[in-house]
């Protein structure tokens, strides 16, 4: 009978530590995001030239790669979302139409991360994880070794350059969404700037 102690297979979770709920939740996010874009027979790699084709990211050395028309770029153009006109490629209006939609499922997952705490707690906690780095000799020239592919793992920065670094919590007197935008960002990009992402 199970009885709720706290037993070895069953640890009171007040006992982990930090980097174990950072790489918990960084995994269950990165999770949520390949299953949502896995949903639409994407994934983070196709997102991310999707969005390059439609202007909405600036990644260094993928948009040279999209315009080499690589196997990602193809596969976007055989579902009718790209097309190469005069030695260009360039998103079609179905593509676009298309990036949209998609891009509303992922800032839904967005959302429920900002709706599991509270505004406040939410606040905090990127504040608190910036002041833990920044002790411990994190600046914004530190090389960026977040994620599975070493120091452009995650974003502009965080890999791409499509805004803040990962975990940037809004300055004083700014729109909290912008630390949202950014946690959301740097996960979704992720491994967009992997190589031969094109």
């Amino acid at each position: 009978m199970n009885n709720h102690d706290n037993t070895p297979e069953t640890p009171d979770t007040r006992t982990r530590s930090l980097p174990f709920w950072m790489r918990a939740a960084g995994t269950a996010l990165a999770g949520e995001m390949n299953r949502t874009l896995a949903a639409e027979g994407l994934d983070r790699r196709d997102w991310a030239v999707l969005d390059v084709l439609a202007g909405e990211r600036e990644i260094p050395g993928l948009a040279e790669r999209v315009q080499r028309g690589g196997k990602r770029v193809r596969s976007l153009a055989a579902r009718g979302w790209a097309v190469e006109r005069d030695g260009a490629w360039t998103i079609t209006e179905d593509g676009r139409r298309e990036r949209d939609r998609i891009h509303g499922l992922v800032s839904g997952v967005r959302d429920r991360v900002r709706d599991a705490v509270t505004e406040a707690d939410y606040v905090t906690t990127l504040a608190s994880l910036e002041a833990i780095a920044r002790e411990l000799g994190w600046d914004e020239s530190s090389p960026r070794r977040f994620g599975p592919r070493g120091r452009h793992g995650f974003g502009r920065g965080f890999g791409h350059g499509c805004g803040p670094r990962f975990g940037e919590h809004p300055h004083r007197g700014e729109h909290p969404h912008r630390g949202e935008r950014a946690f959301e960002r740097g996960f979704t990009a992720g491994f967009a700037a992997g190589r031969n992402a094109a």
